[in-house]
This record gives C-alpha cells, structure tokens and sequence, in this order.
C-alpha cells in the first residue's frame, strides 16, 4: 500500500476527530469482544506479557481511545501502533510523547502486508482496526488475513468493523461508499461481500462472528 494522499487525514479528521467518533470506539471495542462470547470464546488481556496492535490508525484521537481502553485492563501491555500515512503517525507520536510517554508504545510508519518484518510470529495477543479491510482488494485481503492468523498467539485475537454487503441493497450502498472515498478522500476502497469474507475467513481457519451495526453494510467482525 503507497502512502495515502495529504487531504485524507485533513479531511478524514473530520469525521473521526470528535467526542461522538470517542464513544462509537468505546461501545464497539466492548461490543466486539462480547459477540466471542456466542463462540465460547473468553479473550484475555491480563497476561504479563500482552502485546496488542493497532492496525491502521487513521488519527491521534483513535489512537488516545485505543491506548486508553488497553491501559484500562493492563497497565503494563505493550502497544503497536501502525499506518501508511505520514501525518497519521506524527499526530500520533505527538499523542504518545505527551500522554503516554512512560508506557510500551510503538508508533511505526508500516505496509501492514510487510508486518512479519516488523513484528515476530505468535507474538500478538489483540489485533484491533476500524475500515481497514476495505483498502485491500480480494487478493491483498487474504495475504492480510495470513499475515494476522501468524501473529496471533494461540489465544490472540482480532476485533474490527469492514463493509460487508449481504444484499443487493447494501451492495448499491457500498458502491455509494467507494465513490465517496475516491471522491472526496481520495482513496480507492474495495467492498466485500459476507458469503465471501465467510469463505475466505473458513479457509484460512478462523472462528469467527459477523453481527450488523447501525450503519448499514459496516459489519462488526470478530475472528480468532
């Protein structure tokens, strides 16, 4: 993935920059980790040696949630904090040396497909991202989804919200959707649909649950 361009996080920001983008991060993370329940699933964050990782940052303000919300259930977990975007990451080194500055946090400019250079296999126990799968095509979403699988430790596990069309409608929606990316923010999106995410989710072995959220095609996912 090539940088993205500068009006993205401008504008980007926009959306994401405010208290009402802080509480939607604050219900999904629990909503998210609740639906593992319906798996038999328990994830754990109370290892000694949790390591988590942000996946795609889009600004300071998901990252302070992010933080925030691990910190709270272990002070001592170290954080991974990636992005293409160069204003991304300095917003957010910014963030970290100001408010975060005693904690393991590492904010890294980093292809998300070049993640086995960065980080080492079954080293990861939490995976988290927002509207990160639709950047990939089909192709570069299932070397994306190896890639998680082998970070993972035995017990890891990944959280995060994509559009998942399941219908002709929510399909016309996300069509809606990628116009605008291009449009406005400049990027190229990639839709996906939910027989097809099931498949390719079952192929490479994951458990998983996919529920609806209150926008329509944007799908909670919780995979393990």
């Amino acid at each position: 993935m090539a940088d993205v361009n500068s009006k993205y996080y401008k504008r980007f920001k926009l959306i994401i920059g405010n208290n009402f983008w802080r509480y939607y991060l604050r219900r999904v993370y629990k909503k998210c980790i609740k639906d593992f329940r319906e798996l038999n699933f328990r994830p754990s964050f109370r290892n000694r040696d949790f390591k988590c990782l942000l996946c795609g940052v889009g600004n300071e303000v998901t990252a302070d949630e992010f933080i925030s919300f691990v910190l709270k259930k272990n002070l001592k977990a170290e954080i991974v904090i990636i992005d293409i975007g160069n204003k991304q990451i300095k917003a957010v080194k910014r963030l970290v040396k100001d408010k975060y500055s005693d904690k393991k946090i590492k904010v890294v400019k980093y292809d998300a497909l070049n993640l086995l250079d960065l980080l080492n296999k079954n080293s990861i126990n939490w995976i988290e991202t927002d509207g990160f799968l639709e950047y990939f095509d089909k192709f570069n979403l299932e070397r994306l989804l190896k890639i998680w699988k082998k970070l993972l430790k035995p017990n890891g596990f990944i959280t995060t919200r994509a559009m998942v069309s399941n219908n002709g409608f929510e399909r016309l929606v996300d069509l809606l959707r990628v116009k605008i990316g291009r449009m406005w923010l400049g990027v190229k999106l990639y839709p996906h649909d939910k027989k097809e995410m099931n498949s390719l989710l079952k192929k490479l072995g994951y458990r998983f649950i996919i529920k609806s959220t209150l926008l329509p095609t944007f799908k909670r996912i919780s995979l393990f």
